[in-house]
């Protein structure tokens, strides 16, 4: 059996990416994705039993990356208004700053069994942790997990995305997202 090179990985995870976001889930193929990581297709089986197995996979991880993102940008000492913010503000952050990851998650979503292996809640389990404590407190409102996902980040992500595609500055809008969350979140 092969060794497993780090290097290597990184190059097919990137390959992933890059041909999903060119070709779409159906047009990335094993053998494309080895071409474009410069490796052949038998050292991708190395890291995933198939093609199914690898998507989901690095799905997973890619959706997961978001959140610890975010949750390096908040404290459990914050007040209501400053977790807001920053989770918002981190939210946005990482979504321009990580464009390709960010839209290879968001393609991957629309995908019925990817979205169904790799769930919202499940990827971000520390934020709602956090969330939670601040719930206890009295200072958030409450609401099921799913509810809040929904209000949270799909807003700020169609943010960031329409500010790149249409390439205006989104410090007003994002700062009125953020009272509007404020006002809506906050007890």
């Amino acid at each position: 059996m092969r060794r497993r090179d780090e290097d290597k990985q990184q190059r097919i995870k990137n390959a992933i990416v890059c041909v999903t976001l060119r070709e779409g889930i159906n047009g990335a193929s094993i053998a494309k994705i080895a071409q474009e990581a410069e490796v052949s297709p038998a050292t991708i089986y190395v890291y995933y039993q198939n093609k199914d197995e690898m998507l989901r996979k690095v799905f997973k991880e890619f959706s997961h990356q978001s959140y610890v993102y975010m949750m390096q940008c908040v404290s459990p000492e914050m007040n209501g208004p400053e977790l807001i913010e920053s989770m918002i503000r981190g939210i946005y952050k990482y979504t321009v700053e990580h464009e390709e990851a960010f839209s290879f998650v968001e393609q991957c979503s629309r995908c019925p069994s990817l979205a169904r292996a790799v769930c919202d809640t499940d990827c971000c389990c520390d934020v709602f942790d956090l969330i939670h404590m601040y719930q206890s407190r009295g200072i958030v409102r409450n609401m099921s997990d799913f509810t809040l996902s929904s209000v949270l980040f799909p807003p700020v992500r169609y943010l960031a995305v329409n500010c790149r595609n249409y390439g205006f500055d989104a410090n007003k809008e994002l700062a009125e997202l953020v009272s509007l969350m404020q006002d809506l979140l906050l007890i």
